[in-house]
């Protein structure tokens, strides 16, 4: 019953929402209830009817809920312009779909859904695409199987009457079918949904040629049906192999890797396990650039399927080693079931939860995959129970390595893992010495064979810390597993590098970074080796198939070809490049190509790249690009090419790209500035007009700057435009401001001074003096 018979509405109905949303948190549904019954309440808003809805729910009270989506909706809808009445009345539908839901009210549910297909038959003037998937519809295919099935029609509706997927309507026919089979699946209506699965399948191979179906729909359609339809592998691998004949050979490789996941998936659900773990040396390639996804989630279990209890332990280990944060999160689970099993012996298990412990938070991200349990439950053992006690205590790490590495003694005393992770451990603790860490890291190194690049790195990293950073990079580059090792194995020596030469002299710093670019180079080259003998065969180590990791790898060693120690490769970098554009392109490619160009002088080559480079930021994007650093090199190489009238263009450009960033003249670099005139240069000699437009524009700033290669440019211009008095002015103001001690500076003062002589000669005329006419 009411107590105050004041209808609360509008403001003061959101301030009252807003204090209770808050009181909720602190006092609980008890509260809010009698706090909501206080007083009658009318939301007159779609966003007041959604907030107050929603507090009804959490205060337990369903019919008043319901009320406010029905009562409050209706007023509102009558109260709504006829051309935003469909899209009130559409949303208000979606949240008696989702109380439905939460509600398990199935007849209210079918109501709703059933409003929501006559309403599609309405005109609906508002962006369809908001609402053709909206989440709801997703959840309802996990209800009952009429709810679902009405829930995927309702979608499928909307989709069609949307005129934006006009191109996609065989992608959305496909996607009603799987979405349908997979719904009769669960319900154990196999039949039905073998036939649907086929249905699916059939709306994408017969798709008019104004429908966008590419590779990847492909791939997505049997990675969702595959399971219900496993002996119709070959409906899904043609049009894959078909479509890609045409790609380069790592994007090739990529796609077969996905094949053979579908190939492994349909002899599991045949009940072939032996023969889709086999087909697992291929399927689990990892094709994600950090060694992520690599298929852990279906071999993991198959191995423990199969009883292969040390594979499936080092599976573990190595995808909690390798993703840390961002490990599968049904790792977890299994190994809590493999510790629990008293008859697995193997020392894996507890080396995942030592892994696992290496910061907070790869434990949290470890802890969150873990079943929960209830507090009554009896003891799981020590390990198990630090495990899940921490689960909300993630600061406390020691306490649950600890366990695992009692328990990982146990099983396997002189397991090299163990001293291999425990070092870097007592190390940075500072419980050991640098000493002491590399001797136990190069023993456990040898021992367990260890070929990853973290391994590798920690032992760089103690050695060091022993015998100084350069003595460390002239040891000889250690034999790593994968092209993934190699690449990080570069990268992250350049930061322990970084770290080290504070400490050196001068010229002991420029020889460690020397010797870091070979070692990189080494490093780089291996894994490029690695790598494409993995794309030419097929086959290779877990890390050596990610086409974008290739790609990655291509352009640091490109940069390394063409930056350090005069190598001037430029060609064979320029090649690298391309080889990256063709594996998984990305803007650093074309930045590269072009930085290539400009150091060869190839101005024909500096032209095209530099337009490749400018369209390939605008339509993919490319946060540091900066056309500021080559604008001198692409308008030289054009003013050489003697297409001046281009240079126009890219001058449109650069002044555009200024104005969106918000940079007035006179804030230009000085550099900036200087390439302007240069470019007023370049135009002068065929495109005055122009040329003198664009002095105008910038003689303010360059006077202004007083600087002697500015003011020496700028004589230059004026002696392009035939402005001889003012030109040799400006050489004579650049001479006066030159720095007697910048080497620059007095090559200059040479050649503004030859400038000077030879305008002053042409200052003089060319005829003899009248006493001499008759000689």
């Amino acid at each position: 019953m009411t107590q105050n018979s004041t209808v609360l509405s509008g403001i003061p109905l959101d301030q009252f929402m807003d204090r209770l949303e808050v009181e909720h948190q602190e006092h609980g549904a008890d509260f809010l209830l009698g706090q909501l019954r206080a007083q009658p309440l009318k939301a007159i808003s779609l966003e007041s009817i959604t907030r107050l809805h929603v507090l009804w729910v959490n205060a337990g009270d369903a019919e008043a809920a319901r009320a406010v989506l029905t009562d409050d909706g209706q007023a509102l809808i009558e109260v709504t312009p006829d051309d935003a009445r469909n899209e009130l009345k559409f949303n208000l539908l979606l949240y008696q779909l989702r109380l439905g839901n939460y509600l398990k009210d199935e007849q209210g549910l079918l109501q709703a859904l059933d409003s929501l297909q006559q309403l599609s038959k309405e005109p609906l003037p508002f962006d369809i695409e908001r609402y053709w998937r909206h989440h709801i519809f997703e959840d309802l295919q996990h209800t009952t199987l009429d709810v679902a099935l009405r829930a995927i029609g309702v979608s499928h509706t909307l989709s069609l009457i949307n005129p934006c997927r006009h191109t996609l309507r065989a992608w959305d026919d496909a996607d009603q079918y799987r979405r349908r089979a997979r719904v009769l699946a669960a319900h154990d209506r196999n039949e039905e949904a073998r036939e649907t699965a086929l249905s699916a399948v059939a709306a994408l191979r017969t798709a008019k040629e104004d429908q966008d179906v590419d590779v990847n729909d492909w791939l997505w359609l049997g990675d969702s049906l595959i399971e219900i339809v496993p002996l119709r592998l070959a409906m899904f691998e043609q049009p894959v192999m078909r479509l890609i004949a045409e790609l380069a050979l790592p994007q090739r490789r990529e796609y077969e890797v996905r094949l053979a996941r579908l190939a492994a998936r349909s002899l599991h659900a045949q009940g072939d396990l032996a023969g889709a773990l086999k087909i697992c040396e291929v399927a689990t390639l990892s094709l994600g650039a950090d060694g992520g996804d690599n298929f852990v989630d279906f071999h993991l279990p198959w191995l423990l399927e199969d009883r292969q209890i040390e594979e499936a332990g080092q599976r573990a280990f190595v995808e909690i080693y390798e993703m840390r944060d961002e490990m599968w999160p049904g790792t977890a689970a299994w190994v809590q079931d493999r510790l629990l099993d008293a008859e697995d012996a193997s020392a894996w298990w507890p080396l995942c939860v030592m892994r696992a412990c290496d910061d907070q938070a790869v434990l949290e991200r470890f802890i969150s995959g873990l079943p929960s349990r209830d507090e009554s439950m009896p003891t799981l053992g020590p390990l198990l129970d630090a495990m899940h006690a921490k689960g909300h205590e993630l600061g406390q790490l020691d306490d649950v390595f600890t366990e695992a590495l009692a328990e990982a003694r146990r099983r396997s005393p002189n397991h090299p893992w163990i001293n291999r992770l425990l070092a870097v451990r007592e190390r940075i603790a500072g419980r050991i010495d640098a000493n002491t860490e590399l001797a136990m890291l190069r023993e456990a190194v040898s021992a367990g064979n260890m070929q990853d690049n973290r391994s590798a790195f920690s032992l760089l990293s103690a050695h060091a810390s022993v015998f100084g950073i350069i003595n460390a990079l002239r040891q000889p580059l250690p034999p790593l597993a994968g092209g993934m090792y190699y690449y990080r194995f570069a990268v992250h020596t350049e930061g322990l590098v970084e770290t080290h030469v504070e400490q050196l002299s001068s010229d002991e710093a420029d020889q460690a970074w020397a010797l870091l670019s070979q070692v990189q180079k080494a490093a780089y080259e291996h894994g490029q080796a690695r790598m494409e003998q993995c794309f030419s065969s097929g086959r290779g180590h877990r890390f050596d198939a990610c086409a974008h990791l290739y790609s990655m790898l291509c352009n640091n060693l490109a940069n390394n070809y063409r930056r350090y120690n005069d190598q001037r490769m430029y060609e064979q970098a320029i090649e690298l490049h391309y080889r990256g554009i063709a594996a998984s392109s990305f803007a650093e490619h074309y930045q590269g190509i072009l930085e290539n160009r400009i150091l060869m002088e190839d101005n024909q080559g500096i032209a095209d790249a530099a337009e490749h480079l400018w369209h390939y930021a605008a339509d993919y994007g490319y946060s540091r690009h900066d056309p500021e650093e080559y604008l001198l090199g692409v308008t030289r190489a054009l003013h050489r090419l003697d297409r001046n009238r281009e240079i126009l263009i890219w001058l449109e450009r650069i002044l555009q790209w200024q104005e969106e960033r918000g940079v007035c003249d006179q804030d230009l670099e000085y550099s900036e500035l200087f390439v302007r005139t240069k470019i007023a240069l370049y135009l002068s000699f065929s495109l005055p007009e122009a040329a003198t437009s664009l002095w105008l524009r910038y003689a303010p700033h360059i006077n202004e700057r007083d600087e002697a290669s500015l003011l020496g440019c700028a004589g230059e211009v004026l002696e392009g435009l035939g402005r001889k008095e003012e030109a040799l002015a400006y050489y004579q103001r650049s001479i006066l401001q030159s720095d007697p001690n910048n080497a620059t500076d007095q090559h200059n003062i040479e050649i503004f001074r030859q400038s000077i002589a030879e305008l002053e000669a042409a200052g003089k005329p060319d005829c003899k003096t009248w006493w001499q006419i008759w000689r």
